[in-house]
């Protein structure tokens, strides 16, 4: 329990000093990942003993538990499933095209401008949707798609260039997301804050308990002025 100042100035020294000098930063970045691991292990483990004190401070009536089971299922389950909100979570190996297409909130609702194919960032099979007219050569009424056009002028022929019509393409098979030209900044900006906050346990664990907690009523006899104190 420390409610000093000077201890919240001493750590945002700290903060401050590691991310500007980038020889201290490197310093705690060179830590092995089992020691960063058990450091992170140790913090949430005491940030959960902590809560369960708080809780254990209260009575535990009808209302409380079921505003706790409610936010412990939400934070619970984007911890177990982060594909729950966006698609393609953070282990698939498709994720950032699963992100693109689908989710909660997909990335091509924020789009404003789409590839259109062919393109050279596109594989062969996105290309191969553009709308594609093959060069013919026409003698009398005989058309060939097959002849060249030296040949074709040689028969004394009339050749016509093959056309290429571009197809606008929104989603996204196997670019590894890169699919969109131009993001709305704004909604891009949205997306990306309200999604983090989805995706973090914690934080929707918190607002689910907030809201819960303004939502339900008391019973008569769990009102505040019939707990004990």
């Amino acid at each position: 329990r420390c409610a000093s100042r000077a201890a919240g100035f001493a750590c945002a020294g700290w903060l401050i000093l590691f991310g500007v000098i980038g020889k201290f930063g490197a310093i705690f970045a060179s830590a092995p990942i089992c020691v960063v691991g058990g450091l992170v292990l140790l913090c949430f483990s005491m940030v959960f003993v902590g809560g369960i004190k708080i809780l254990s401070s209260q009575p535990l009536t009808r209302r409380n538990s079921l505003i706790l089971t409610i936010a412990m299922a939400f934070g619970m389950g984007v911890a177990m499933e982060p594909q729950l909100f966006e698609g393609g979570g953070v282990g698939s190996y498709y994720s950032k095209n699963l992100a693109h297409n689908v989710g909660f909130w997909p990335k091509k609702d924020v789009c404003k401008t789409f590839y259109t194919v062919p393109h050279f960032l596109g594989t062969d099979s996105v290309n191969a949707r553009a709308i594609t007219t093959k060069a013919s050569c026409q003698v009398g009424n005989f058309t060939s798609t097959t002849i060249s056009e030296e040949d074709c002028a040689g028969v004394g022929g009339k050749y016509t260039d093959a056309v290429i019509t571009p197809v606008v393409v929104d989603s996204c098979i196997s670019n590894n997301g890169h699919c969109c030209t131009e993001y709305d900044e704004g909604k891009n900006m949205w997306r990306t804050s309200i999604l983090l906050i989805l995706k973090t346990p914690y934080c929707i664990g918190t607002i689910i308990a907030l809201a819960l907690n303004l939502a339900l009523p008391y019973e008569k006899e769990e009102s505040p002025k019939a707990l004990p104190a």
